[in-house]
């Protein structure tokens, strides 16, 4: 069970410092994030507010990748694009915006698929509980 909470820490904590990472490599963090010393209150909130979107984005595309529920990463991506779609006339934010979306999914896709590869080979076969709790209304 430890590896679950572990996953849930990359998805959380883990995918938030990786996404801040691949900004400050790509050259967008300058466009979006302003250095700590230099932030309002309004721009650190909008940081935070950043960093729970990130890690609710994460933690529901790993849970319908783990339940095969495929429509729930169009789902997300709709929702964030909804959200933001006056913003997304500008392209540098829109690149920001791009990159922080697939980073979310990659992020996500690499971590269920590394819980579901432990859980099935070390683990406690969690997955085929929950797929079997789910039942046929899953597809699985």
């Amino acid at each position: 069970m430890i590896y679950t909470l572990a996953a849930l820490v990359l998805l959380s904590w883990g995918g938030n410092a990786a996404c801040r990472q691949l900004f400050r490599m790509t050259g967008l963090s300058a466009t979006e994030a302003p250095t700590e010393g230099e932030t309002t209150s309004a721009e650190d909130g909008k940081a935070r507010a950043g960093r729970v979107i990130g890690t609710l984005e994460r933690l529901i595309l790993a849970i319908g990748i783990l339940t095969q529920s495929w429509n729930v990463m169009a789902a997300v991506i709709a929702l964030k694009t909804v959200g933001r779609f006056k913003e997304l006339d500008d392209k540098t934010f829109a690149e920001y915006f791009l990159v922080g979306s697939l980073f979310s999914l990659l992020w996500a896709g690499l971590v269920a698929c590394g819980w579901l590869i432990y859980d099935e080979t070390l683990g406690l076969d969690l997955h085929a509980r929950l797929m079997d709790l789910l039942g046929p209304a899953t597809g699985g």
